[in-house]
């Protein structure tokens, strides 16, 4: 039998019983993603087409003043699509020319995360290789959010579905690829004769694609966040550190018995189908928030391993640490690790400060210790030394050898640079 549904990339969702499983999963990564302002308002618009439950938050009793170890806190900027993909180049890839070249076509994208300009122009203008940019594309299209760096809305819906952590429904891979004229001009039935697939397939397929996203960038183009919430929280107790979600900041779902009872006595076919099939977003609902909860505690805790004796106060920087680094000792995807930290934010008994602030690259040249140790071990020599008589960049390399921290001459300089310090002569005391 032809099929006649129209098919248009639109913003309204659709559900299929065959899909429950795999939108579930799809839900469950979205709930990861969101930070605790976001979820609460999330949640609340699915609980307006859901009467199985209600949405409790902090933010529903503004008139409270929270305790101020639990409190709000203004968020200044809002990060753009460049700077969140600029973090995780650096926080995944060591300094190389192919990471230059990464960082190049992160440049070029659009607000919307589509590369406009072609391979061709790309090779003219940088005398590059196939294979250089072909490795580079494959590291940008790996990023955060799936679909970014495509170069047409086909390629960004393939590169969704390919990066998708679950199975996709059959014929999805072979519509995006084989199909995708068919797909835009409505010729449903000729894509069912050409990939021989059922009725049921079909419409499973479609209902998938249109959950992708034809604009991957379009949550990096919105306003500033006014507050942030804290979700996690570190601090000492007695010499040791604890580490906890923060439960009370997070939006909880209160089930609705009065209501399930009422319909669950109906005889009414309809009536059982829709309670069905609510109790079952509820269900799912529940379980995505107790993963969310469970894979931030679990990041928590690697992070106050990875940097205890910061969160104790004994040292000023950051211990080195990426994200692959997390990823690997959890088995997780880093692609997993890179959504539940985005826009989140722990508390600490020294402020509350972004969860990827305390990520450090590694020192291009002593594997063992990040960026920031140096340029803090940098600036203390410096603060420290002879006003009359300050210290060279290769005295500096000297006294950096004996801390064990061994770097070069030029490293010492561009630390230097990048902590805005100027060189010897200029800090004399009494230069001009």
């Amino acid at each position: 039998m032809a099929l006649t549904q129209n098919f248009s990339f639109g913003q309204k969702q659709a559900q299929a019983q065959k899909l429950v499983l795999t939108q579930g999963m799809r839900q469950s990564i979205l709930v990861l993603q969101l930070d605790t302002i976001d979820l609460a308002a999330y949640l609340q618009d699915l609980s307006l087409g859901n009467p199985l439950f209600d949405v409790k938050t902090r933010l529903d009793a503004p008139s409270v003043a929270p305790a101020v170890s639990e409190s709000y806190q203004t968020e200044d900027t809002q990060q753009s699509l460049f700077n969140y993909l600029l973090e995780q180049v650096q926080l995944t890839m060591r300094k190389t020319p192919l990471r230059a070249l990464v960082v190049y076509l992160i440049e070029q994208l659009d607000p919307r995360g589509y590369l406009p300009v072609s391979n061709e122009q790309i090779k003219a203008e940088l005398g590059i290789t196939d294979v250089m940019l072909a490795d580079a594309l494959t590291l940008l299209q790996r990023l955060d959010p799936p679909g970014v760096g495509a170069h047409d809305l086909q390629e960004c819906l393939l590169l969704q579905a390919q990066a998708d952590e679950y199975p996709v429904p059959t014929g999805v891979i072979a519509i995006l690829t084989d199909q995708f004229a068919n797909l835009t001009a409505g010729r449903l039935a000729a894509i069912r004769s050409a990939l021989d697939l059922t009725e049921g397939q079909l419409k499973a397929a479609l209902n998938y694609i249109r959950t992708l996203s034809a604009d991957p960038g379009l949550p990096y183009n919105h306003t500033a966040t006014e507050f942030v919430v804290p979700d996690l929280r570190v601090h000492q107790v007695n010499g040791k550190l604890s580490m906890a979600v923060i439960k009370a900041n997070q939006p909880r779902l209160v089930f609705a018995e009065e209501t399930y009872a009422q319909l669950k006595d109906s005889t009414d076919s309809e009536v059982q189908h829709y309670l069905k099939e609510k109790l079952g977003e509820y269900q799912s609902l529940t379980y995505s928030l107790a993963r969310r909860e469970e894979t931030l505690s679990l990041i928590g805790r690697e992070l106050v391993k990875s940097q205890y004796a910061l969160f104790m106060q004994k040292q000023k920087s950051l211990a080195p640490l990426l994200l692959r680094d997390i990823a690997q000792r959890l088995q997780l995807a880093e692609s997993t690790v890179s959504r539940a930290i985005n826009g989140k934010y722990l508390q600490t008994d020294f402020g509350v400060m972004l969860i990827k602030a305390f990520f450090s690259r590694y020192s291009a040249k002593d594997a063992t210790h990040s960026v920031d140790q140096i340029q803090t071990a940098l600036a203390s020599l410096i603060a420290k030394e002879d006003k009359t008589r300050p210290l060279s960049d290769d005295e500096l390399v000297g006294l950096l050898h004996e801390q064990g921290l061994n770097i070069a001459r030029r490293t010492v300089a561009k630390y230097r640079a990048a902590l805005q310090i100027p060189v010897a002569r200029k800090r004399k005391q009494g230069s001009v």
